[in-house]
């Protein structure tokens, strides 16, 4: 299954479920751009937005947003929550973010584990190259994404996600040499009775190093690269004309 189908038929619907509450998320991720110096009155554009968590952050701090995804109930869960902040939601695949736009935005975002829903490093990389084409001369891009190149074994393939009284999450990760397969498990209680869905999809394994080696291909310098609750962030700037 693509990973668009796995969120059009089972995650888009659970996945502000599945993160927990919204405004907590938000103000979270708006004192992680505030500490990085990423508040501004220009443009930035948030790739696979989902529900709008990093969007909106960044609309506070005093950018105009352009948030992209390809999951309409994600993006329609954005414009209920957006209220008068300056956010546009547009849905499209990820790689066509920048179909016929003339706009050059000052800060690219592509956070979650958005970029190892691609389908290889090879996507991986162009997508950088796009991201670095669209920003203005030392625009800064943020990523975030799980490094699973060093592979799970047992029973620690098991990952229990999310469980209240009437819904069950559970993924069981399988690895192969390039990707990920996720299983996603979820059992609902629908009157009175479990009812189990299962949908699978796959994830590229990248570590840390190769992510900066694309990123340095890619026109970027590295500013920051740091781990946090076992996610990669790193924070890289386009180069300008003076330092290429």
């Amino acid at each position: 299954m693509s990973v668009k189908e796995h969120y059009d038929t089972l995650l888009g619907g659970i996945y502000s479920w599945m993160i927990g509450d919204f405004e907590s998320n938000a103000v979270q991720q708006e004192n992680f751009f505030r500490t990085r110096n990423l508040t501004s009155c220009g443009i930035a554009f948030d790739l696979g937005c989902g529900n709008g968590i990093q969007s909106v952050a960044l609309a506070r701090l005093g950018y105009s947003v352009f948030s992209f995804d390809f999951n309409r109930h994600l993006l329609d869960e954005l414009e209920t929550k957006k209220g008068e902040l300056d956010i546009t939601t547009i849905q499209c695949d990820l790689m066509n973010f920048d179909a016929e736009q003339s706009i050059h935005p000052d800060l690219i975002v592509c956070m979650g584990d958005t970029l190892t829903h691609l389908p290889d490093r090879e996507t991986i990389f162009a997508l950088l190259n796009k991201c670095s084409s669209a920003l203005v001369p030392g625009g800064s891009l943020v990523i975030s994404f799980r490094d699973m190149s060093m592979a799970l074994e047992g029973d620690a393939r098991f990952i229990p996600v999310k469980s209240d009284d009437t819904r069950i999450m559970t993924c069981f990760l399988e690895y192969f040499d390039d990707h990920v397969a996720v299983h996603d498990l979820v059992n609902e209680k629908k009157e009175g009775l479990w009812v189990q869905k299962v949908s699978s999809y796959n994830k590229v394994r990248i570590s840390e190093n190769e992510m900066k080696e694309l990123l340095a291909e890619s026109g970027f310098s590295v500013i920051s690269s740091e781990i946090i609750n076992r996610m990669v962030y790193i924070t890289a700037k386009k180069k300008g004309a003076v330092d290429l």
